[in-house]
C-alpha cells in the first residue's frame, strides 16, 4: 500500500495537463535517504520515497490514435511508447545492466530510450526520420516520392567511394508527361543527400542524450533500430558522430520468427509480442475508461502470468 501511494503521488506530480501516461516505471526505491533499492517491502523507514520515470504523450494524439485502431473493429489494451518496445526486443540483459540507448530510427520521428541498470530510465524524440530523407531525395533529384522511396531502399548509403562518382543511374523527372528526358545523376550525388539528413538526425540524437541520465554512462552503446536504420554506413555514422560503441538492433530470443522479420525494421513489432510479460513491472492507476487495460488484472497481467508460470 505504501509503494503504491507513493508512486500515484509520484505520477500525478510528473503529469502535465493534457498529457497521458503510458509508462510509470519505478527506477528505484529511497528509504530514510537511502538511494538505490530494488524492493523495499518488509523493510521499515521513518521516510519513503520513490525514483520514477513516467512517459507521457499528449492526450489527443493518444485518443486519436486509439481511435484509428478501432475503427479497424480492435480492441485496444494498452498503448507503448515505441522505444521501450524495441528495447524490450533487441537489448541484451548485458547491455540493460551496464547502461544503452535505443535509438528507433521510423519514418516521420526518432525515438530513444536509455537504459541503466537494467531499467529503462529515460525516454525522448524528435520528428525526423526516414521519410525526410526520402523527400530530401524527392527535391534533390526531382523525382516523385515514389522513386524517391525506392531509390532511397535500393541505393541509400551515408558512405561514399571513389568509384560512386562514376557510377551513373538513370532517375525518371516527378510529372505525368512521358516525354520527359530522365535525368543522370551519380552514386555519390544520392549518397551525399542521404548523409546529410542523417548528419542531422545522429546530431539531434546526441544532444538528447547529453540532457538524458545515459551521459553518465560514456562507454554506453547505442543500438539502431527501425527501418531508417538499415541504410548503408548508418552504424559507421553514428558511431564517428556520437562517439560511442553503436550496432543495429535485431530482435532477439525468438524461435519461430519468419526471416524477414528477423531485421531491425521488424524491432517494435517484436518488441510488443515481448511486453506481456513485463507489464506487472508497472504502476496502473485505475482507469475511467474502458480502453486501457493494463497491470495484473487486464489481458497482458494475465498472459504475462502465464508465460512466468509456464516458462
Amino acid at each position: 500500500a505504501d509503494i503504491s501511494r507513493v508512486t500515484s503521488t509520484g505520477m500525478r506530480h510528473a503529469t502535465g495537463e493534457g498529457r497521458s501516461v503510458l509508462h510509470t516505471l519505478p527506477v528505484g526505491y529511497r528509504i530514510d535517504g537511502v538511494k538505490g533499492i530494488r524492493d523495499p517491502r518488509g523493510m521499515v523507514a521513518r521516510e519513503f520515497g520513490v525514483d520514477l520515470n513516467v512517459v507521457t504523450a499528449d492526450a489527443t494524439v493518444s485518443r486519436n490514435l486509439m481511435l484509428v485502431v478501432e475503427r479497424c473493429h480492435l480492441n485496444v489494451e494498452a498503448l507503448v511508447a515505441s522505444p521501450y518496445a524495441a528495447g524490450l526486443a533487441v537489448l541484451t540483459d548485458d547491455e540493460a545492466d551496464l547502461g544503452a540507448a535505443v535509438v528507433e530510427m521510423g519514418a516521420g520521428s526518432t525515438t530513444i530510450a536509455t537504459y541503466a541498470g537494467g531499467r529503462f530510465v529515460h525516454a525522448s524524440g524528435f520528428a525526423v526520420g526516414g521519410h525526410h530523407i526520402t523527400m530530401d531525395l524527392a527535391r534533390g533529384l526531382s523525382a516523385c516520392i515514389a522513386d524517391a522511396e525506392r531509390i532511397k531502399t535500393l541505393y541509400g548509403t551515408v558512405l561514399t567511394g571513389g568509384s560512386d562518382a562514376r557510377e551513373l543511374m538513370s532517375v525518371p523527372t516527378a510529372g505525368d508527361n512521358d516525354q520527359d528526358v530522365p535525368q543522370i545523376v551519380s552514386r555519390a550525388t544520392i549518397a551525399n543527400i542521404v548523409r546529410h539528413r542523417a548528419e542531422e538526425i545522429f546530431e539531434m540524437v546526441r544532444d538528447r542524450l547529453k540532457d538524458s541520465p545515459f551521459a553518465a554512462e560514456p562507454k554506453g552503446r547505442v543500438v539502431l533500430s527501425g527501418g531508417a536504420s538499415q541504410l548503408t554506413g548508418m552504424p559507421e555514422l553514428a558511431t564517428q558522430i556520437l562517439g560511442r560503441p553503436v550496432r543495429i538492433g535485431r530482435p532477439l530470443g525468438f524461435g519461430r520468427l519468419p526471416a524477414e522479420a528477423k531485421t531491425a525494421s521488424f524491432a517494435v513489432p517484436a518488441g510488443l509480442l515481448v511486453y506481456p510479460q513485463y507489464a506487472h513491472l508497472e504502476h496502473v492507476e485505475p482507469r475511467h475508461t474502458r480502453h486501457v487495460r493494463t497491470g495484473t488484472d487486464g489481458y497482458f497481467g494475465k498472459v504475462g502470468r502465464w508465460l512466468r508460470e509456464g516458462f
